[in-house]
């Protein structure tokens, strides 16, 4: 078929179905489409727009009593969980765990798994016991909460007879 005009068409390209300014357009619509979306599971993979495999990170502090797993940026109001797998001190059946105040506060803590003993404010800490099994090594707290707070805080956590560990989280709206 011959194409006598760009634009606009001949009636002899429509009713054969050709508009070339028409097929250019979508053309380049679909390009950018394909980009965009390409772009959108990239950043998505990333954990930038949700749970990827970099949306989490562990720490540990210098002596190995505490590693912390939690996500460095939330959203405000949103559930996240922070898990300390914490060392049990040899021949204890307990394990006492000192946290700051703004994980209560800030954190918008709801609930603390397993259940504390006991809780002692100090201050700006909160210092929590928890019942651990005889002969245990390590024992894992999570800590779930919405947080209730817009941009970044620092949050520490520590044992009695352990090194503390700070870390810090961002929350977006």
């Amino acid at each position: 078929m011959e194409v006598i005009h760009k634009d606009p068409p001949m009636r002899e390209e429509i009713a054969a179905g050709f508009y070339p300014a028409f097929e250019d357009g979508w053309r380049r619509a679909e390009i950018a489409g394909r980009f965009g979306m390409l772009a959108f599971v990239a950043l998505c993979a990333l954990g930038l727009l949700g749970h990827g495999p970099f949306s989490e990170r562990t720490r540990t502090n210098a002596d190995d009593s505490i590693t912390i797993r939690y996500e460095p940026v939330v959203r405000f109001g949103a559930p996240t969980i922070l898990r300390l797998d914490t060392r049990v001190p040899p021949g204890g059946d307990k394990v006492a765990v000192t946290i700051a105040k703004n994980l209560v506060d800030l954190f918008g803590l709801e609930s603390i798994t397993p259940r504390p003993e006991t809780w002692q404010v100090a201050g700006a800490n909160i210092r929590l016991v928890f019942p651990v099994l005889q002969g245990e090594t390590r024992a894992l707290i999570r800590f779930t909460g919405s947080p209730s707070f817009r941009g970044g805080v620092d949050l520490t956590a520590r044992l009695d007879a352990g090194e503390t560990l700070s870390w810090s989280q961002y929350a977006v709206p």
